[in-house]
This record gives structure tokens, sequence and C-alpha cells, in this order.
């Protein structure tokens, strides 16, 4: 699920490296919260928020490092289906 399908993405095993122009692309966009907020237990209004966010922080620090947070055992057939 691409929460802004008019952005491309550079989510990649290391951190990806923006032009300025990229950059305010992402973070001017409006699935770009204002500020950080919590909802019903979550942060933000809703998954497209979510999701925008959490991109740009994959992009800043790689897959690499943030799959470094996983436990272990974890792995895609303990995970179950997922949204591709």
């Amino acid at each position: 699920m691409n929460p802004s399908p008019d952005i491309t993405w550079k989510i990649g095993a290391d951190p990806a490296t923006l032009s300025g122009d990229e950059f305010w692309a992402r973070y001017s966009h409006n699935n770009m919260p204002e500020k950080f907020e919590a909802i019903h237990g979550k942060l933000f209004w809703n998954d497209e928020q979510r999701l925008h966010v959490l991109a740009m922080l994959l992009e800043a620090v790689g897959l690499k490092r943030s799959l470094a947070l996983l436990p272990l055992y974890a792995s895609r057939s303990e995970l179950g289906e997922y949204p591709g």
C-alpha cells in the first residue's frame, strides 16, 4: 500500500540520498502530519499519515537498520498474510 502514490519512494537497504526537492515534496505532502498527535492510542489521525511518516523514516535509516529492530525469530511465515 503506497500512502502517497505521487511519490516514488527510495526505500532500500541503506539510507537514501534525497535532493532538496525530493525531501520537500515528501515533507510538504498532504499526508505528512503537521505535528505528532496521538488519537485512540495511535500516532497520527489515519493510516495514510502513519505510512507516509514510516516511508520517510525507512528512506532515512534504510532497511538494514530498521530490520535490526525485529526479533531474530520474526519471519514472513510467522507474520502471516500481510498487505503488499
